[in-house]
C-alpha cells in the first residue's frame, strides 16, 4: 500500500498513517483501545489539522508521547503548531516528547516554544533524547530506538555525515508496531522490523537515483523488509506535481 493515507488495526490498537508524502510531511497517530491514549509519531506540516479531522479536540488531553524520528521538516515541522495549539487549550498534564540524540531543528523548535510562551504554558514539556537501543516507556506505550541511518541532503562537506535519525518500535498490550523513519536500508532496521505485527516502512524511491547520496529506501528495498513482518504499510512517496521536481 503507498497511498497518502492509511489505517491498520487490531483489537488492541490503532494505526492511522495521517498523512504521508516525502518533502512534505509525515505523521502517524496510534491509538491504545486499551486506554484511548494517543501516541504521534513524527509531526510533519498538516499534523495538527489531520488530528482534528481524525480525533477532534480529545486528543489535546490524551496525548500521551510524541516521538520524532528525525529533524527534517517534513517530519517535524509541526510541532510548533501542535504545541501552540495543546497551550492554547489550556492543557495542564505533562506531554513527553521523544527525539534523536542530537537534532538541533527539534531541539530548537521546543526552545522557541517555550522561549515565545513561557510565562503561559501550563504544561511540563518532558523532552528524552534517544539513540539505538534506548527504551522509553510511558504508562500506555513502550518505545524501544533503532538507528537509521538517513544522508541530509543539507550535507555540504565533501565527506558522508549521516544526521540524527532513528525508527522506533513500540509495544501496546501484545501488538508490536515498528517504522522505519528515513533511512537507507541497513542491519538495525531489518532489526527493528522482524517479526512485527506492523511494520511501517518509508518507500521513497521507485528505483535508486544513480550518481547520488544514498538516502532512502526503493519500493523493493520496503517490500523486501516488509516481508520480515507479520504486516507492512509502505509510506513516504514523492508527491507528483506537473511543474516541479521534487528531490528527497
Amino acid at each position: 500500500m503507498d497511498t497518502n493515507s492509511s489505517t491498520w488495526e487490531n483489537d488492541e490498537i490503532k494505526v492511522d498513517v495521517l498523512y504521508s508524502a516525502a518533502g512534505v510531511g509525515t505523521s502517524i497517530l496510534v491509538t491504545s483501545k486499551f486506554t484511548g491514549k494517543y501516541m504521534l509519531i513524527d509531526v510533519g506540516d498538516g499534523a495538527l489539522r489531520d488530528i482534528l479531522a481524525r480525533v477532534g479536540t480529545e486528543f489535546v488531553e490524551e496525548l500521551d508521547v510524541v516521538a520524532i524520528t528525525h529533524g527534517h521538516f517534513d517530519h517535524s515541522g509541526g510541532l510548533f503548531s501542535l504545541l501552540g495549539f495543546i497551550r492554547m487549550l489550556k492543557r495542564t498534564t505533562p506531554l513527553d516528547i521523544v527525539f534523536p540524540e542530537g537534532s538541533a531543528e527539534v531541539d530548537g523548535l521546543i526552545d522557541v516554544f517555550k522561549e515565545c510562551y513561557r510565562p503561559s504554558i501550563l504544561f511540563q514539556l518532558r523532552c528524552q533524547e534517544v539513540k539505538h537501543g534506548v527504551e522509553f516507556d510511558t504508562d500506555f506505550f513502550k518505545v524501544m530506538a533503532y538507528r537509521a541511518k538517513h544522508y541530509g541532503m543539507e550535507n555540504v562537506s565533501d565527506e558522508e555525515v549521516l544526521m540524527p535519525a532513528v525508527g522506533y518500535r513500540v509495544r501496546i498490550g501484545t501488538t508490536l508496531i515498528a517504522y522505519t523513519g528515513d533511512t537507507r536500508m541497513c542491519d538495525e532496521i531489518r532489526e527493528l522490523v522482524k517479526d512485527v505485527d506492523l511494520a511501517i516502512i518509508e518507500a521513497t524511491h521507485e528505483q535508486r537515483p544513480e550518481d547520488e547520496p544514498e538516502v532512502h529506501l526503493t519500493i523493493d528495498e520496503a517490500k523486501e523488509l516488509g516481508t520480515l513482518a507479520k504486516d507492512f504499510i509502505l509510506i513516504h512517496q514523492i508527491p507528483k506535481f506537473d511543474d516541479v521536481h521534487v528531490e528527497v
